[in-house]
């Protein structure tokens, strides 16, 4: 595929670019001297230029470098913020799961005084201290740390897809804010070519009018034509400025003097579509959304079995205890499992300076609410809960589904419409192959070859938007999908 040298062409299509005010009302018999030797050098071909020193040239950029900067950008660093987040949620509700333990102490010191029958009253104190250690672990599956790290890791599940979904979008803006600043580059040459045609015929008319062969009207409509273009150009240059820094903000780089390969045919060729079956599959493993709503599908399940749980178990507590003194000052050994929290507690106590008999207790407490209507409700509550997060999930499978076909059908015509952009840019190639052949020969003019020229400029813009139509639609299927290319 031929490619414009835009870099080349710049520096030459610039001049003449600014047409004043004060130029439009210039008699237009001094802008072009009135001769035959005017009108034949504005119709001469025009010499061709020295190419420029490669060293001298701006930076190119390529759509490759684009890739490769994407993670440099504010924007994915956020979105690695954001799932950082998430896994040290979830590292912190799985350590939750462990032991907790904690040391504890006491001392106490009282006094008195007693009198016997006799009269005589006897001063008595005592001191006590004592050490201890406690520990307690939740061994039941549905213990609250239990069922909190079970949540958060879902929440993680969802989180990744979330970011790997994100990046895939991100990719997207960065193809389309590639695409869109080489299209603007693209149209800021045509926009030159436009005005050194438009100069050129200006040139020509006035010599023409100079010779009484044109009348002033045609003048003025060509100086206007001038005038035209030379807006054009400014107006591409501002639309170029913009989407080079809206393409830096991506990447982390300054691009305002970088020129942008306009070449993605090796991205083109890494972004074969799928098949729709397996892009089908896919969608449903990869879709956040999805994700999202299974997780609130098992979490309602989770919420109903508590439910019913706290509704059809007695609240209970078995205790053992091991030790000097009695069951309600006791040292020693003292363990306690929560049947309803699941949470198993464990203590141990030595006291300093004392002792006693050692004995063992072993204890049960329950409850049970024959009439609960706050735990009847609560549990009415979960089961419609249920019912609607079943009922999500049916429906947010529907949305990926339909959401799916619709991006690959235009992932596909998008991809269909490339084959006839280079069919007619071969053919606008042959048409300026042809008319430069016939200048040569002396059978064409300079100004049917510029036309050739911008003819084939539009070809290759067109081709261009129609690569990056395709690249972007099938980067759009790669977020809903998670697929790179076709399996």
């Amino acid at each position: 595929m031929k490619r414009v040298p835009l870099l080349a062409a710049l520096p030459a299509l610039l001049v003449g670019t600014q047409i004043s005010p004060a130029l439009a009302q210039t008699d237009i018999q001094t802008m072009v001297p009135a001769t035959a030797q005017t009108m034949t050098q504005a119709t001469a071909p025009v010499t061709p230029q020295t190419a420029p020193d490669p060293a001298a040239l701006p930076p190119t950029f390529s759509f490759q470098e684009a890739l490769a900067g994407l993670t440099a950008s504010a924007q994915y660093r956020q979105l690695q913020l954001t799932l950082l987040s998430a896994q040290v949620q979830a590292q912190d509700a799985q350590a939750a799961t462990g032991f907790t333990a904690g040391v504890n102490g006491g001392l106490s010191y009282g006094g008195g005084s007693t009198t016997d029958s006799s009269g005589v009253t006897t001063q008595s104190s005592s001191a006590s201290a004592s050490l201890g250690v406690s520990a307690s672990l939740p061994v039941l599956p549905w213990a609250t740390a239990n069922l909190n790290a079970q949540s958060a890791a879902r929440s993680l599940a969802v989180a990744q897809l979330t970011f790997a979904q994100a990046v895939a979008a991100l990719r997207t803006s960065l193809e389309q804010a590639y695409g869109r600043a080489v299209t603007a580059q693209l149209n800021l040459s045509i926009a030159q070519d436009n005005l050194t045609l438009a100069q050129r015929q200006l040139a020509q008319v006035t010599a023409f009018q100079a010779n009484n062969n044109a009348t002033v009207q045609s003048v003025q409509a060509a100086q206007a034509a001038v005038q035209t273009a030379a807006v054009a150009v400014a107006s591409a240059q501002n639309e170029l400025d913009s989407a080079r820094r809206a393409l830096g903000t991506l990447v982390g780089r300054d691009l305002n003097a970088a020129v942008l390969s306009p070449d993605l045919t090796a991205a083109l060729a890494g972004a074969a579509l799928p098949t729709q079956a397996a892009a089908l599959t896919a969608a449903q493993a990869f879709s956040p959304a999805l994700a999202s709503a299974q997780k609130a599908l098992t979490d309602a399940q989770v919420a109903l079995t508590n439910a019913e749980r706290a509704r059809r178990l007695p609240a209970a507590t078995v205790t053992a205890e091991y030790g000097p003194g009695t069951s309600s000052a006791r040292s020693g050994l003292s363990t306690s499992l929560n049947i309803q929290t699941g949470l198993l507690s464990a203590s141990y106590t030595q006291p300093i300076g004392s002792s006693g008999s050692t004995s063992f207790a072993l204890g049960l407490n329950a409850s049970f609410n024959v009439l609960d209507p706050a735990a009847d409700g609560t549990l009415k509550l979960a089961e419609v809960q249920l019912q609607q997060a079943q009922a999500a999930l049916t429906v947010g499978q529907a949305t990926v589904t339909q959401n799916l076909l619709d991006a690959y059908s235009v992932a596909q015509l998008a991809a269909a419409s490339v084959g006839p952009r280079v069919s007619s840019v071969t053919a606008f190639t042959t048409a300026l192959a042809t008319a430069r052949a016939r200048l040569a020969a002396g059978l064409a003019t300079e100004t049917e070859v510029l036309n050739a020229e911008i003819a084939l400029a539009q070809a290759e813009r067109d081709l261009n938007s129609a690569q990056t139509l395709a690249l972007t639609t099938a980067a759009q299927l790669s977020a809903q999908t998670g697929l790179t290319g076709a399996p």
